[in-house]
């Protein structure tokens, strides 16, 4: 509910993370894998205009962990109006 919350007052949401789409630590199936269609399903997508899903980003990183927090800091000071959120 707060990133739900946090996209529609206007603000960004941004997850980052070695296994962060499937959700191995807090946030569970941000990304599920339709076996079937072959393709990925987002769930918050379905309660979100386009404006909105456009601020909500889920992405994978590798396991250089400081050039990812290095990116993910860089990231954070150029979107001051984001929630970035990087699971170590």
């Amino acid at each position: 509910m707060a990133f739900y919350t946090l996209l529609y007052e206007g603000y960004g949401v941004r997850l980052s993370g070695q296994d962060v789409e499937r959700g191995t630590f807090s946030h569970r199936h941000a990304v599920v894998h339709d076996q079937e269609l072959k393709k990925e399903v987002r769930p918050i997508d379905n309660s979100l205009d386009e404006v909105q899903r456009k601020r909500f980003t889920v992405t994978n990183s590798h396991l250089s962990e400081y050039g990812v927090l290095g990116f993910e800091y860089g990231y954070n000071i150029t979107n001051p109006n984001s929630l970035v959120i990087w699971e170590a």
